[in-house]
């Protein structure tokens, strides 16, 4: 498994010098927009519609913002981006269950490709490892397949610029990055439809692990 540096944005996007998708309003950096015509990722690949119900899931289970489960994540997050030791401070299952919670909100947001080239991209290792102990079979089958769609069988560097520069979703030849961004939009729609019910399997892990204490 890849050793994590400290992730510094990966429960929320980077949100300077944003602008505005033109089809959905969704803030996007300026050379996504320029990239695709002005798009965000998930109107460019067709799969808002998905995204949006998801968001729709999502934004009731915040409305709860006193569930335990609530207060746990934004404990992690504050343990995480607010104290010195970071990511590294986690326990084993409090690791497994951030990375996994980072993938699913960055894959849902803007697919994985967006995972992959925000600071999350470095939690790689630890998101495949906790789907693996989570038993999200069709999570992980898809997750490796995005890995090797952005980086063929090369390793994920943990570095975020370096990370960047070898995705194959930016490379200059048209037809690597073509292929990839076409693989790519296929898998985030099946991660989207969460074969595996991502969001009880988490909970139930960390209600087995002790992680916090059911309402």
């Amino acid at each position: 498994m890849l050793a994590a540096e400290p992730p510094s944005h990966c429960y929320t996007a980077v949100m300077t010098q944003r602008q505005p998708c033109s089809s959905c309003g969704a803030l996007i950096l300026p050379d996504t927009a320029t990239k695709n015509g002005g798009l965000c990722m998930p109107c460019k690949r067709g799969y808002r519609k998905s995204i949006e119900e998801s968001k729709l899931f999502h934004a009731e289970q915040r409305k709860q913002e006193q569930s335990a489960e609530r207060k746990h994540w934004l404990a992690l997050v504050d343990r995480v981006h607010g104290t010195p030791g970071g990511f590294d401070q986690l326990n084993s299952a409090e690791r497994t269950y951030f990375a996994v919670s980072c993938l699913i909100g960055e894959v849902y947001n803007g697919g994985f490709e967006q995972f992959f080239s925000n600071s999350s991209g470095s939690l790689y290792g630890y998101a495949l490892d906790g789907l693996v102990e989570l038993g999200a079979a069709k999570s992980v089958a898809l997750l490796a397949e995005a890995k090797r769609a952005i980086f063929g069988d090369g390793l994920v560097p943990l570095d975020r610029q370096d990370r960047f520069n070898k995705m194959l979703t930016n490379s200059e030849e048209d037809d690597a990055s073509s292929q990839a961004s076409t693989l790519l939009d296929s898998l985030d729609k099946q991660f989207c439809k969460d074969e595996d019910g991502l969001t009880e399997l988490r909970a139930r892990y960390a209600l087995r692990h002790e992680l916090y204490s059911k309402d």
